[in-house]
């Protein structure tokens, strides 16, 4: 070991890497105050797995290897320029759980334990950073991806946090009793567009909006003297002040509002946050695309409604939206247009809601789609309905949703196969025989069909399938085994330095599949954890989350697999809106990622290997 005393000449090359990028210079100062630079050689010991930390490590130049022991692997962590080490166990003062040793011949900036914690205590960008270095670094990447987006002319304002952040005015309210004349006259006065019916506890308990007045009071004649309560859409949805625009926005898209009613923690009108409070798209809105979903009365306006959507998809995506928000709006719209198409076919076969119940699988099923996806769908039977007729009803609807941007599923796992339309009998007899064989077709049926989600229909066949395959499925242990050894099929793409490794090469350049090798092995890591714990959520995140509720997975570690698995989603969408890749729609050109999403991408496939080691771990 070579040491240098002053650290000062590297505040520059420090410069250039988060989260000394966001330092001020007197904060860096202090923190390299007493900091010592030094060179070791290649194979160097830095420090050894069980040692209190003494000192902060930044690397300057050349990699660090990180290796925990055998029995408690989770898969080598490489340190490139930029990267400190160990920070968890500086901060907490703990022995630290890797050997750390050099790839390469490097160049570190050593800073004293004291000094770095001191820093962290001065500097709220180094503690956010050091308190959580994933979700850091994805806040950075998702601002950069706007301010790109942006350049390009592109860039619309993020959603912010809470409604209570977006009540701009107080919210026009009247009593149920009022004339429609004076309600009118009302909202005349105070300009607004929107007017809250309240109790005598100011609880909201109706709403009129100016879109109500003509079909509501001209053409349906009612008197201006009239109740206001009479024209009135009641009860009123509301949401309280906390909860989030996501929130709002999903209320919308799934019930065609424009306006959400904002109440405070008794129940009391807070105000009223728009449609445009949340968006300012250029030229498709949420609601707008719903709203127009729910009034076509054709396949080719559903098409174009598609279309429209595909677009709002990707106008979000600019936005910065956050990867897991904008699957489930994806999803959201994408039910609404299925269950649309199937209420404009179902009368032309003779079929009722109440015979069958239309199911969505693998992606759909988990509100996980994206702006590139296929038809995985399915068909129950109440008693006694013609397979035939409802095949017919299948084909048709399956057709149409090709026509309106779905490709039908080359793997036929679509309700036209006559082999996916069966009674709740007959699936349950299907599924248990899938658990029983338990061979690789068997595991690979699974793995689409126990996502399933009623769309259409009588819902209760759905759930009650459900029931019955989740009590088959948590009992048989020889199963779950089977299907964790499939979870680990699969490896994340990182080589033995643990840099990223292609999956493919396309036209001469080293791609990574994000859907195969990135989404899949939190998805059924996940789907097994579920089924073992007996837990009904599909969706990856809420099927995490339960287990976690349940006690079976630490909150630190549901917090990393979720901001790894967001942040994968996140490229795999900018991968499919730039469509550089036709053929393979998920890759990502590795050449193509700034050095920060490179970082995270590294850090999000280390993460998938942890979860993947948990299910190993509980079925060995």
């Amino acid at each position: 070991m070579k040491a240098a005393p002053a650290a000062q000449p590297y505040l520059e090359a420090l410069a250039a890497h988060h989260p000394f990028s966001e330092m001020s210079s007197s904060e860096l100062g202090a923190l390299l105050s007493n900091a010592l630079v030094t060179y070791h050689p290649a194979g160097e010991t830095l420090i050894e797995a069980g040692k209190i930390a003494a000192e902060c490590w930044i690397v300057l130049q050349g990699r660090v290897r990180g290796e925990r022991p055998a029995d408690v692997a989770v898969g080598a962590l490489e340190l490139t320029a930029g990267e400190m080490f160990p920070i968890g166990a500086l901060m907490t003062e703990r022995a630290v759980v890797s050997r750390f040793f050099c790839e390469t011949e490097i160049f570190a900036l050593r800073i004293p334990a004291d000094d770095f914690r001191r820093g962290a205590q001065k500097s709220s960008v180094l503690a956010d950073f050091c308190a959580r270095r994933l979700t850091f670094l994805l806040e950075r990447s998702r601002k950069a991806l706007q301010e790109s987006y942006a350049v390009e002319g592109g860039r619309e304002q993020q959603l912010p946090r809470t409604l209570q952040s977006l009540i701009r005015r107080a919210a026009v309210s009247t009593r149920a009793g009022q004339s429609i004349r004076d309600s009118l006259a009302l909202m005349q006065q105070h300009a607004v567009g929107s007017l809250v019916i309240v109790d005598d506890a100011q609880h909201p308990i109706g709403i009129v909006t100016e879109r109500d007045i003509v079909p509501r009071v001209v053409l349906a004649g009612r008197s201006p003297d009239d109740a206001i309560a009479t024209i009135a859409t009641k009860p009123v949805a509301t949401l309280p002040m906390h909860a989030s625009s996501v929130d709002a926005a999903l209320l919308m898209a799934e019930r065609g509002f424009r306006h959400v009613v904002v109440v405070d923690q008794i129940g009391a009108l807070a105000g009223i946050v728009s449609e445009r409070d949340l968006f300012a798209l250029q030229r498709h809105t949420l609601t707008g695309v719903s709203g127009a979903i729910n009034r076509s009365n054709s396949i080719a306006q559903l098409a174009v409604c598609a279309t429209d959507a595909r677009q709002l998809a990707r106008n979000l995506i600019a936005q910065g939206v956050e990867a897991l928000t904008m699957t489930r709006f994806v999803s959201r719209l994408n039910d609404q247009l299925v269950r649309r198409v199937i209420d404009l076919i179902a009368p032309t076969h003779g079929v009722s809601a109440g015979e069958v119940c239309w199911i969505a699988l693998g992606s759909e099923g988990r509100h996980e789609q994206t702006i590139s996806t296929d038809q995985d769908n399915a068909l129950i039977l109440a008693p006694g309905v013609s397979q035939l007729r409802a095949l017919d009803l299948a084909k048709e609807v399956n057709a149409a949703l090709d026509q309106c941007g779905f490709p039908l599923c080359k793997g036929k796992i679509m309700a036209s196969n006559p082999a996916l339309v069966l009674s709740v009998e007959d699936w349950c007899a299907r599924f248990a025989e899938w658990i029983e064989r338990g061979d690789p077709e068997s595991l690979l049926q699974a793995n689409i069909f126990f996502d399933l989600r009623a769309l259409w229909g009588d819902v209760s066949m759905a759930h009650t399938l459900q029931a019955q395959v989740l009590r088959q499925a948590s009992e048989n242990q020889r199963f779950l085994k089977q299907l964790s050894d499939n979870v680990l099929s699969v490896e994340p793409p990182l080589n033995w330095l643990g840099n990223l490794s292609a999956t493919a090469e396309i036209k001469g350049r080293q791609v990574i599949d994000l859907k195969r090798f990135g989404v899949r092995p939190f998805v059924d890591a996940a789907r097994v954890l579920a089924l073992a714990h007996s837990v009904s959520a599909t969706n990856t995140i809420e099927r995490l989350q339960a287990v976690a509720a349940l006690g079976k997975v630490q909150p630190n570690e549901l917090s990393e697999w979720k901001d790894a698995f967001g942040f994968l989603q996140s490229v795999r969408l900018r991968a499919q809106e730039r469509a550089e890749f036709p053929d393979l729609p998920n890759a990502v050109a590795i050449d193509s990622l700034s050095p920060m999403d490179a970082r995270i991408l590294k850090e999000c496939f280390r993460q998938a290997r942890k979860l993947q080691q948990r299910v190993a771990a509980d079925y060995p």
